[in-house]
């Protein structure tokens, strides 16, 4: 249950609170409005024991929370004040256990809530399971009564293994600014753009809804080219589908028309890297396992085969499918958001479960006996040690068999039959339509972020048909010409991100890292960033600055290798954090509410002079201790090596393209 408990307990809210079974136990009814909504608590003001001696609560200042760089909001500090005055509070620490115990019993509430959905839908109790992938997994089996293979040959285990991977991420144009009457600066002698970006519905739903490999896998007799000749004739819905292991090669001419975005994306370790990574490029690929509707489709616009080395067969059949379809069913009729996303994780995470990598299993033991720890000290699969205290260590041994119990061909048919969706809309729908008057910006696994050359792109979708039948546009305005919910929510239909509103312009740093504009309203992702530094310490103008300054800000640059100016970077950060929260306690004290839920607030600080560093504070565990801890960290780099960047540091080529001279 991925969410906050305060909207968790917000979910269950009803006029007689007979969700809360557990808070009604241990409170009267009259007291149900003040015990049934989370609670606040001053976290950073209780720094010794003795504030819990306080004997009065203290101000709303106190409750602020460094962690997401927020105040409370005048309702919740006076639902506290309501709370401590009820219930006879004398001292903090009293409060404090009332606090605590609300708390625990509203978890209780929700767990045994969600137990009920779980049980009156799918007949197992989510009690009995560690994770909710576990859960959802039997949740199929027992839902579709599916008899799976388990695969004993080694060869074809490692065979599929070689053949994962996942959803691919890229910036493939990393600056763009839209141009028609609805931005600001429009310059009517300029070509009219817009930037559109495009998210695909339960992507990953979707695929598992086609034709999911079974069973019967047996390597293919014949001669492998003759099963490559028959490919053309294959088709998605057939019983038996293959698993080929081909040589591709990519031909010259294709290098311009696909640069955005290549077929058949494999992991490699980018020229002048360390780190190996799923790219789409034009190099050469040698014993490449992939589905075979990916390989069809790649030859369909012009990759070549060299070379075809195995055919695995399988049968196959939807019987995915009903599960999905129920689950997506019941997300259209959630009553709130937990519930809604709580339907899509359970798709997701039954795909996730069934490639699991077992060779990520860790064997390790409690131990407070020194006899014992001796023992398996001495054994020569002994890892390392770690001791908690004088009387409790955990010993980590390395592995000596793997037990390879998973269905590795549906996650890999997931992934791949993903891919086929993304190719498909990007070349068949959006390609064959605007031809090169479309350029593909951004993609991340199921986004797809463009920038199209038309007069209206809205127009474009009411004339045609073949366009408009792969949107989902019920997130429009109800009087806006394409609103229909006639594919709201269908799984493998593309959503507006931004529904019908206008994006002025895009900046992308590198992969997982960038930031958009829509009417005025800023939206920054970037991955490993907290969310109070990507709202209150990041501006889409430093995303500029660092992509087109002329002195390279990243950190494989000759000036941030330099170890003074590195330091003298993270020295402005920290000090331009400080100022930033002194910025944040002005405006909270001049306001009469903070509400921390807009996308990007007006009292971000612009750091003077600018660093690419930003301070993260983040709660971690170590040894089972947790910790409040605050790291310096790189966030503005523009040093993307999974693309070839041009000197304009805007344009990219795929690695491999016959223009890039290494």
């Amino acid at each position: 249950m991925a969410s906050s408990l305060a909207h968790l307990a917000e979910n269950l809210s009803s006029a007689n609170f007979d969700k809360f079974r557990e808070v009604a136990k241990v409170f009267a009814p009259s007291e149900m409005s003040l015990v049934t909504r989370k609670g606040v608590y001053p976290y950073e003001y209780t720094d010794s024991w003795d504030k819990l001696q306080v004997p009065s609560l203290p101000d709303k200042f106190q409750f602020y929370s460094a962690l997401t760089e927020t105040h409370v909001c005048d309702e919740d500090y006076d639902h506290a004040i309501r709370v401590w005055n009820h219930f006879g509070c004398t001292t903090l620490g009293a409060y404090s256990d009332l606090y605590l115990k609300v708390d625990v019993l509203l978890s209780a509430d929700v767990f045994e809530n969600f137990r009920d959905i779980c049980m009156a839908t799918y007949h197992l109790d989510p009690a009995h399971y560690y994770t909710s992938p576990g859960f959802s997994f039997d949740c199929m089996l027992h839902f579709t009564k599916v008899q799976l293979e388990l695969l004993i040959d080694f060869e074809k285990v490692l065979f599929l293994e070689s053949g994962t991977r996942g959803g691919l991420v890229q910036a493939s144009k990393r600056h763009a600014r839209a141009n028609n009457p609805e931005t600001p600066g429009y310059n009517a002698e300029e070509p009219n753009t817009s930037l559109i970006y495009l998210d695909a519905n339960n992507l990953y739903g979707y695929a598992m809804c086609q034709y999911m490999p079974i069973g019967d896998f047996v390597w293919y007799s014949g001669n492998p080219e003759v099963a490559l000749a028959q490919l053309e004739w294959m088709r998605a819905t057939d019983d038996i589908g293959r698993f080929y292991e081909v040589d591709i090669i990519y031909s010259q001419d294709l290098h311009d028309v696909q640069n955005d975005l290549p077929f058949l994306p494999h992991s490699s370790i980018p020229h002048g890297s360390t780190v190996r990574k799923l790219m789409a490029t034009f190099q050469r690929k040698e014993h490449y396992v992939v589905h075979y509707m990916n390989l069809k489709q790649a030859m369909a616009h012009g990759v070549v085969v060299e070379k075809t080395h195995r055919v695995l067969e399988f049968r196959q059949s939807p019987w995915l499918a009903p599960y999905i379809n129920l689950n997506t069913e019941l997300r259209k009729q959630a009553k709130n958001k937990f519930e809604e996303k709580f339907f899509k994780d359970l798709n997701n995470s039954v795909y996730g479960k069934t490639f699991e990598n077992m060779r990520l299993r860790i064997n390790l033991e409690l131990v407070s006996c020194p006899v014992r720890m001796r023992k398996l000290i001495n054994r020569p699969t002994f890892k390392y040690c770690t001791t908690y205290n004088e009387n409790l260590s955990v010993v980590t041994q390395h592995t000596k068999e793997v037990d390879f119990c998973k269905p590795i061909y549906i996650g890999f048919a997931v992934l791949e039959l993903s891919k086929v969706v993304m190719y498909g809309f990007h070349y068949d729908v959006m390609k064959r339509h605007y031809g090169d008057k479309i350029e593909l910006l951004y993609t991340d696994t199921d986004s797809l972020f463009y920038r199209v050359t038309t007069n209206d792109f809205f127009v474009d979708l009411m004339k045609n048909p073949n366009l408009m039948r792969f949107m989902d546009t019920s997130n429009f305005p109800h009087d806006h010409m394409c609103y229909t919910t006639a594919r709201k929510r269908i799984p493998g239909c593309f959503k507006f991100e931004c529904g019908s509103r206008t994006v002025y312009e895009f900046v992308a740093l590198r992969a997982k890292s960038y930031a958009y504009d829509v009417e005025e309203e800023i939206t920054i992702r970037a991955k490993g960033v907290m969310g109070h530094v990507m709202r209150n310490h990041l501006t889409f103008a430093e995303h500029k600055r660092c992509l087109f300054a002329d002195v390279d800000d990243d950190a494989e640059s000759d000036e941030c290798d330099n170890e003074f100016d590195a330091s003298m970077g993270k020295m402005i950060a920290a000090d331009s954090a400080l100022k930033a929260v002194a910025q944040i306690h002005r405006n909270a004290s001049t306001s009469a509410t903070n509400s921390p839920s807009t996308t990007h607030p007006s009292h971000v600080y612009s750091y003077m002079p600018f660093t690419p560093y930003r301070e993260n504070v983040s709660i971690r565990s170590f040894k089972h201790e947790l910790r409040t801890i605050r790291t310096m960290k790189l966030v503005l780099n523009r040093a993307d090596d999974k693309r070839h960047v041009l000197p304009d540091n805007i344009s990219t080529y795929a690695h491999g393209h016959h223009r890039i001279n290494y």
